[in-house]
């Protein structure tokens, strides 16, 4: 077991933590709190156990409980939390000589599945995710050897988690055997990996509040083409070449690093879409409406899907209420904005901007494509299905 003497070390460097655990690993934050020191590391610690407190942490349900997408994903909210603490509170000021550097902001997400005495799929594993603003984490533990209790499992997991803190106090890198040396409970059949991705600076801007989006060329674009693209399918890519000849100027793939309802995107989520576009004109923003994104790209057409139009026509996504929907609409019509719509398959027919009822003020800024130009069957979430963990 890591001794007092790490976590005497965790304490005593600089660094606030939020603690997100499910499934496994809790153990951990007894351990952090029975050292000294540990209110100078441990702002909160919160274990949403029961599926219904999971979703509840997160704003969302996740696909699964138990997986590295989960881990990280409380790890982002639990970071986000950590932040929100951290700016309420209110330091007395420090003298006109005096420089006091501000402790880093950490969230920390730990998702496990261990031996149960109930029927379960899949073997037992431990994830663990840590956020910063330098840089996401992500650690996986697959455990092989046979036999063990859920308390030698658990040991472990709270092993993982409190060298998961070591590790990323000691800076934005991997270190695999100084990780592997600190599971003393760990077995040569058990298959520990990680990885790490480091922010770069305007990615940092964006979950500092510094910057509403990556964009450093010298005009905003004036096509954008906003989503999630994960991933980016051959159908985003005709989508891109259409509206290109179309408006007659290039359109730039943006995606919100922030959702509504889901917690915000991780630098590996970030690295992998970008990745994903694949030499495209990609941006990243903090803008989920398009009222937001409005502000950051003014005058600019939206590329879209008929499903998202009818999503912006919904009072519901506008707390129920057709006034706040014709004043979103009024505004973006107000700024210049225009929309061109890509019909899309329901899977009894294809719907096109001419199958869709909107409001005249919203169809009034609405070009569509015809079928005959785009008719793509295809949706991201297939893909993801696909390949799911």
């Amino acid at each position: 077991m890591m001794g007092d003497s790490s976590i005497q070390q965790i304490h005593a460097t600089p660094g606030l933590w939020v603690m997100a655990i499910t499934g496994g690993g809790s153990a951990a934050i007894s351990r952090l709190l029975a050292v000294p020191g540990a209110s100078r590391t441990l702002v909160e610690a919160a274990v949403p156990y029961h599926n219904q407190a999971l979703q509840a942490y997160l704003g969302y349900k996740p696909r699964q409980a138990c997986s590295p997408t989960t881990a990280r994903a409380l790890a982002m909210a639990a970071f986000r939390r950590c932040q929100q603490l951290q700016a309420a509170e209110a330091p007395t000021p420090p003298a006109p000589t005096e420089t006091v550097p501000a402790s880093p902001v950490f969230g920390l997400g730990c998702s496990a599945a261990l031996t149960t005495d109930r029927s379960r799929r899949g073997q037992d594993r431990c994830f663990v995710a840590v956020q910063s603003l330098a840089a996401s984490w992500e650690f996986s533990l697959q455990l092989q050897a046979l036999g063990r209790s859920r308390e030698t499992q658990e040991l472990l997991c709270s092993e993982l988690v409190i060298a998961a803190i070591s590790h990323a106090q000691a800076g934005p890198v991997l270190n695999l055997q100084n990780l592997t040396q600190a599971l003393p409970s760990l077995a040569t059949d058990d298959q520990l990996s990680a990885r790490c991705e480091v922010a770069p600076q305007p990615w940092q801007a964006l979950f500092e509040g510094l910057a509403t989006s990556t964009w450093t060329g010298p005009e905003q674009p004036r096509g954008i083409f906003p989503g999630a693209f994960n991933p980016l399918h051959a159908g985003h890519r005709t989508m891109l070449d259409l509206a290109r000849a179309t408006l007659g100027h290039e359109v730039v793939l943006e995606i919100s690093a922030f959702n509504v309802d889901k917690p915000p995107l991780d630098y590996l989520d970030m690295r992998a879409r970008q990745a994903g576009a694949a030499g495209q004109p990609l941006v990243f923003s903090n803008t989920p409406t398009f009222a937001e994104k409005s502000l950051i790209f003014p005058g600019a057409t939206f590329v879209v899907g008929s499903d998202t139009i009818e999503r912006i026509a919904d009072p519901r996504y506008y707390g129920g209420l057709a006034a706040n929907r014709d004043a979103a609409i009024a505004l973006l019509q107000r700024r210049g904005h225009r929309f061109l719509v890509f019909g899309r398959s329901d899977g009894k027919g294809f719907i096109g901007l001419e199958q869709l009822p909107l409001p005249a003020s919203l169809a009034a800024i609405c070009d569509g494509v015809p079928e005959a130009q785009f008719r793509i069957d295809i949706a991201s979430r297939d893909l993801r299905q696909a390949t799911d963990e």
